[in-house]
């Protein structure tokens, strides 16, 4: 009773991890349709925001496109291999004795390309940061707050109702 229990909960783990897997290849070979040119004016189209929300002058767009380049090419890399993976994980997922050893490598591999992603983020929005002026700086100040909908939550363990926040706050006060 209980291995066919076990069986039901993967069968429906497995239908689950395939549905999500499915929607990224989707989404993933429709973002790729226009090559490389689609990647680059994907790249653009979210610099378009930033340079309409902070006021930037051609030369710092062009300076921030030209410093972002390899950037997203980084980027689309490792969005790539994190996707193999997933796909090699979701793979030994659906065996009938999945290897725990293999599946850990992998949980540990697609952790290092998601913090490669991170990083590559975090280039961007320094390379940003350095051609703004001091009142740009402030508005991609508000704008990465917002993105990370900080102004609601406590910005050290990310929950809307924390006592330490008030805390905080108050030390500061």
């Amino acid at each position: 009773m209980e291995t066919q229990k076990r069986h039901r909960i993967t069968k429906w783990l497995n239908i689950f991890l395939l549905v999500i897997n499915v929607s990224a290849i989707t989404t993933i070979i429709g973002m790729n349709k226009g090559t490389s040119t689609k990647i680059v004016n994907d790249q653009f189209s979210s610099d378009e925001f930033l340079k309409k929300e902070l006021n930037l002058t051609p030369e710092q767009y062009r300076t921030i496109s030209e410093l972002d380049a390899k950037i997203f090419r980084s980027y689309q890399a490792l969005l790539d291999m994190q996707c193999e993976e997933q796909f090699k994980l979701l793979y030994e997922l659906t065996q009938e004795n999945p290897s725990p050893e293999k599946l850990d490598s992998l949980a540990t591999k697609i952790g290092k390309i998601h913090t490669g992603i991170k990083r590559q983020t975090i280039k961007h929005f320094i390379n940003i940061k350095s051609i703004c002026d001091e009142d740009q700086e402030e508005l991609l100040n508000k704008i990465l707050i917002g993105m990370m909908e900080m102004e609601e939550q406590c910005k050290y363990c990310n929950k809307a109702e924390c006592d330490r926040r008030n805390q905080i706050i108050s030390d500061k006060k």
